[in-house]
């Protein structure tokens, strides 16, 4: 603080200068921009910094989607939550000690604390008013499967389903984050005849409604559970699609943000030349469904906001073109 005498004091003019700004940016956005987040689970922390850092700059969303857990963080930016939410769930993670309570299956109960610790990280950090407010088109992908009517008389054909998606899931992520091409889910996609479904903020009328919209994204069982809405059951967005870039409007500036080499193969190549993409620029300290490790969320969060910042130059750069000069160069 610099004196001014009769004990008033006057703050640091750069921190002065720096406040202004980002007040200015905030009404005034000097940048305009799609957001995809990919699903990932834990991973999607990861996300959520560059989208915090994004913000900081005084950037403006035109557009975010979001599969699972992407879905999920896209919202949280657009609340302005990023630093609560992840204070949150670090808290939250610190007090579960296991990824699988065995105790809980002799007893009848949720063996995986998964989907309950999910819906209260989604309830604290989403702020629907501001959601609203925003005036964002908003994109959650997700995959319906077959109506809940005929349920109880496709038990057996239920329990497979859930068995053989978890499975692959879970075999898919462990594959590609070893850097392995794996495609077990599109062929139960294929199997089971699945059809994609997106949610967007047509569909949002209150809080409770986009958490189940999360959910339904979010759905690997047995970890997270089948959801259902209007009597029809959903699955993880990712199972056909990781990385939603092709909703967007023909020619929005896209900022995608995913964790493996795999997300991005067979998209069309015309849309990747236009689109920023941003991979973690390190191996990521976290694990999918790790919610075991409060350490692991913060520095995935952390390592967002540090490759968005030692990107800055090229990201604003990116922002100040036209979309017609990257496809100019095919």
């Amino acid at each position: 603080m610099l004196p001014m005498g009769r004990g008033l004091d006057l703050p640091n003019l750069t921190d002065v200068k720096e406040q202004f700004y980002q007040t200015l940016n905030r009404f005034l956005p000097m940048y305009e921009v799609s957001l995809a987040i990919a699903g990932g689970g834990c991973k999607a922390f990861y996300g959520l910094g560059i989208g915090k850092a994004l913000r900081n700059w005084g950037v403006r969303f035109n557009e975010v989607s979001g599969v699972s857990a992407g879905a999920a963080m896209a919202l949280c930016i657009l609340s302005e939550t990023e630093d609560e939410t992840v204070e949150y769930f670090e808290e939250i993670t610190k007090r579960n000690s296991s990824n699988f309570h065995f105790s809980n299956l002799l007893r009848g109960e949720r063996t995986f604390p998964h989907e309950d610790m999910y819906r209260r990280g989604i309830r604290f950090g989403m702020r629907f008013d501001r959601i609203l407010a925003s005036g964002v088109k908003v994109i959650i992908h997700t995959v319906r499967a077959y109506p809940k009517e005929n349920s109880l008389k496709n038990k057996f054909r239920l329990a497979r389903l859930i068995s053989e998606t978890g499975r692959a899931f879970l075999l898919d992520d462990r594959d590609r984050s070893e850097g392995i091409p794996a495609n077990r889910i599109s062929e139960i996609v294929k199997k089971w005849n699945m059809e994609d479904v997106d949610f967007t903020e047509k569909d949002f009328s209150n809080q409770e409604v986009i958490e189940q919209f999360i959910l339904n994204s979010s759905s690997i069982p047995p970890i997270v559970d089948f959801q259902s809405v209007n009597n029809e059951y959903y699955l993880d967005g990712g199972l056909t699609n990781n990385l939603v870039i092709e909703k967007f409007a023909p020619n929005a500036k896209i900022i995608a943000i995913h964790y493996e080499p795999a997300t991005i193969v067979g998209k069309d190549p015309d849309l990747l030349r236009k689109t920023y993409i941003m991979r973690p620029s390190k191996r990521l300290p976290i694990t999918s469904f790790d919610y075991t490790n409060p350490q692991g969320v913060r520095e995935a969060y952390e390592l967002g906001i540090a490759d968005a910042e030692s990107q800055k130059t090229q990201i604003l750069e990116y922002l100040q073109k036209d979309v017609s000069e990257f496809l100019s160069r095919s």
